[in-house]
């Protein structure tokens, strides 16, 4: 499974980094082109914008830093939201805002693209060591696609709902039990 993952600060670089060492095939980018490396450095390819990295992807997965970031790369300057191929699956990891959660189910739907919100709970050091808390929501069959590839930097995943933006409303301090 090839995977685009977008945004490599401090909690996506080590999520991507767990992805490699499970052996998926990942395509980065960054905004800055330097955080690029350490991935590079571990088989990952290079992309020089989004959209290059959704090329040929099952899966794009974005961890960008804030709802700025995300406009930038989805509808501002790269437009990432006009490429994604409806055969995409697309994993947001970031925190985001609810109102741009509800813009980008929205967005998603229109376009007849699978959309998984997956916001994480916790820092750098659980995402390096594999100890991420997800919670997700979304359509089943794209929770279900997005599950393995999740696993792989967390230790628990709780779904909350069938709308992506339904990741956004928990609040900080909720406990999650896991989904089977």
């Amino acid at each position: 499974m090839r995977i685009g993952f977008l945004g490599l600060g401090n909690m996506g670089t080590p999520m991507a980094l767990r992805m490699l060492a499970a052996g998926y095939e990942l395509s980065v980018w960054n905004r800055s082109e330097e955080r690029t490396k350490p991935l590079i450095h571990e088989g990952a390819i290079a992309a020089a914008t989004p959209a290059e990295a959704e090329l040929g992807c099952d899966v794009v997965i974005t961890m960008l830093l804030d709802d700025a970031a995300y406009d930038e790369v989805l509808f501002g300057v790269h437009r990432l939201i006009d490429v994604l191929s409806p055969a995409v699956l697309h994993v947001l990891c970031g925190t985001i805002s609810m109102g741009l959660a509800e813009r980008l189910t929205v967005e998603h739907a229109s376009r007849g693209i699978d959309f998984v919100g997956a916001r994480v709970f916790g820092g750098p050091g659980d995402a390096r060591d594999g100890q991420l808390w997800i919670v997700a929501a979304g359509a089943d069959k794209a929770v279900d696609s997005a599950r393995p590839l999740l696993a792989t930097f967390s230790r628990g995943i709780t779904v909350v709902g069938k709308e992506p933006q339904q990741a956004y409303a928990m609040k900080p301090g909720t406990i999650f039990p896991p989904t089977p």
